[in-house]
């Protein structure tokens, strides 16, 4: 088949990879003029494992692990232990691995081939004819495909334009906004990553392999603002964090001065459906879990892999196909978006009394580990 694949985060490389190894004719867009690696790491987890090993990246892959959790703990005003971070109860597994982003994308996007990616481009129409889309791009360009694959993320210009319906139908926010920065080099050895809690709101420093991030999370009522303006986004990280507690304004400072800083509503993406005719969804497009559940990579490269199958399974049957593909895919979404929940309450406590409870609650947890 001939397929347009809209968006080279993970989603759209893994999708690529899958796609091509199957032997299908892929072409990549990517709205930006090169790979996107900024953001912190992320988690490889349980079926997911399998996958990875099954492409034959696994050695690689672990060679670039870090252990951000492993040694990160909860502290008081004045920077002391208050309980460490229940990391293996957040685990699917114990093998599960921890990646940066600036180490896995290359590695996917090698294996996916860059040479046929097309950067500083997107979709500006797609006329689905029944037998083929017609698309247009943004370049002045356009072509026909057997299938178009959304995996532009959870604020899809795919999604957009196929079903004629703006990102609010389908967006359930979760009342959390979540941040992070890299903001210098990691510490020295044995340097624990740290979060302090206020009411609502959390600010740390967490150490990976070659660098220190800040990372920010708070409760809030929906904000108008746009996600894609740096000077929106430090303004509300400014105005957000306004006490003077352990160490909250230096890390504000240095995260609003960093132009990697990142930050987005934790919104979940949730569809019937994740087609409409030749056009399917894949990653966070389809149903971001949120950064919250540590789970949109694997479900990400679950996704292109089942989408894989299932077009492998039935090559001329695309209703049978896509069947197939949901039916693969869906238990692993649904997993991934309940257990949001439970973690937003142990990440943002609500009152001083509720931050006590949860460090008494895991501390007790850790002790009978």
């Amino acid at each position: 088949m001939k397929i347009l694949v809209c968006g080279a985060g993970v989603a759209g490389l893994s999708a690529t990879l899958y796609l091509k190894r199957a032997g299908h004719e892929v072409t990549t867009l990517e709205t930006g003029p090169k790979l996107r690696t900024a953001g912190g790491p992320v988690d490889v987890r349980g079926d997911a494992l399998d996958f990875v090993k099954e492409l034959g990246l696994w050695d690689e892959m672990k060679a670039h692990e870090v252990h951000m959790t492993d040694d990160m703990y909860f502290i008081d005003k004045d920077g002391k232990k208050a309980a460490s971070f229940p990391h293996n109860a957040i685990k699917d597994s114990p093998d599960d691995l921890e990646i940066e982003r600036v180490a896995l994308i290359p590695i996917l996007a090698r294996e996916a081939g860059i040479e046929t990616f097309r950067f500083g481009t997107t979709i500006e129409s797609l006329d689905d004819r029944g037998n083929h889309v017609h698309v247009k791009l943004t370049d002045g360009t356009e072509d026909d495909y057997d299938l178009v694959i959304g995996t532009d993320g959870v604020h899809s210009l795919t999604r957009k334009l196929a079903f004629g319906r703006p990102e609010a139908d389908f967006a359930h926010f979760l009342g959390v906004y979540v941040g992070f920065a890299p903001i210098g080099p990691t510490g020295p050895e044995g340097t624990p990553s740290v979060n302090f809690n206020t009411p609502g709101k959390l600010i740390g420093c967490v150490q990976s392999r070659d660098c220190e991030y800040a990372v920010m999370m708070f409760r809030s009522p929906q904000l108008s603002y746009d996600y894609r303006d740096p000077a929106a986004i430090r303004d509300i990280i400014r105005n957000t964090y306004t006490d003077d507690l352990w160490r909250t304004q230096e890390m504000v400072e240095r995260s609003v001065n960093n132009d990697g800083l990142w930050m987005d509503e934790a919104t979940q993406i949730k569809m019937d459906s994740w087609r409409k005719g030749r056009v399917f969804l894949v990653g966070d497009s389809a149903h971001c879990a949120t950064p919250l559940s540590g789970r949109g990579v694997s479900i990400a490269i679950s996704g292109a892999r089942f989408l894989t199958m299932a077009l492998n399974e039935f090559p001329n049957d695309i209703d049978a196909a896509y069947a197939r593909y949901e039916e693969l895919q869906r238990p692993y979404v649904d997993h991934a978006q309940a257990t949001v929940y439970e973690g937003i309450g142990i990440v943002l406590p609500e009152s001083y009394e509720e931050i006590d409870a949860r460090n008494e609650m895991v501390r007790q947890m850790m002790s009978e580990a």
